[in-house]
């Protein structure tokens, strides 16, 4: 014997099923296609070393970031990095600050003066200089203000940096043995 309040959620989810089910009947539209793709601009290289920064939110779109590691990131030690700044775009101007988090020094570079007339094919260029104190996974940010069709915009993005220990000094150099000085034979004995 089935239960009334079974019943009743079977009526409701059959219900629900054929609601569905009837909500995409429509037929496609046959109109031509007005919209024309613009072509892509091609950026300029940038080269095999740089890689795109972590961007927070949907922002790369209109601007990107791209960064290069000049050395091994280690403890105690100036670390250069390349920036490269890549608009989509065309912006009346761009600018950019960079903030490091606890572990790691911005020794240079923190500023990037505003840049006038950024836009597709212009990658801009920027020089930071870092020193990591101690190892580990650290976030440099990167906040871009950029003005142009859409107004002024903040974005931001994260430039992953992974601190090794410091280098071992290397072990200094143990010179080989020097074999002793053999035992003078001994004399012959006259006899």
């Amino acid at each position: 014997m089935s239960r009334p309040g079974f019943r009743a959620s079977l009526l409701t989810a059959m219900s629900i099923g054929v609601l569905l089910a009837a909500c995409d009947r429509s037929e496609p539209e046959t109109g031509p296609v007005t919209a024309t793709p613009k072509p892509a601009v091609k950026a300029p290289s940038l080269g095999d070393k740089f890689v795109a920064a972590v961007s927070h939110g949907k922002s790369a779109d209109a601007i990107g970031v791209h960064f290069a590691l000049g050395a091994t990131p280690q403890s105690g030690q100036d670390l250069p990095v390349a920036i490269a700044i890549v608009p989509n775009v065309e912006f009346s101007a761009v600018r950019a600050h960079f903030d490091a988090q606890e572990g790691i020094t911005l020794i240079s570079g923190g500023e990037l003066a505003p840049q006038t007339k950024a836009g597709p094919g212009k990658n801009i260029e920027h020089q930071l200089v870092l020193r990591p104190t101690v190892e580990g996974v650290f976030m440099v940010s990167a906040t871009l203000e950029t003005e142009g069709a859409d107004g002024s915009v903040s974005r931001v993005f994260s430039i992953p940096i992974i601190v090794s220990p410091p280098a071992p000094d290397p072990a200094p150099a143990v010179p080989a043995p020097v074999p002793a000085d053999p035992a003078p034979a001994p004399a012959p004995s006259s006899g």
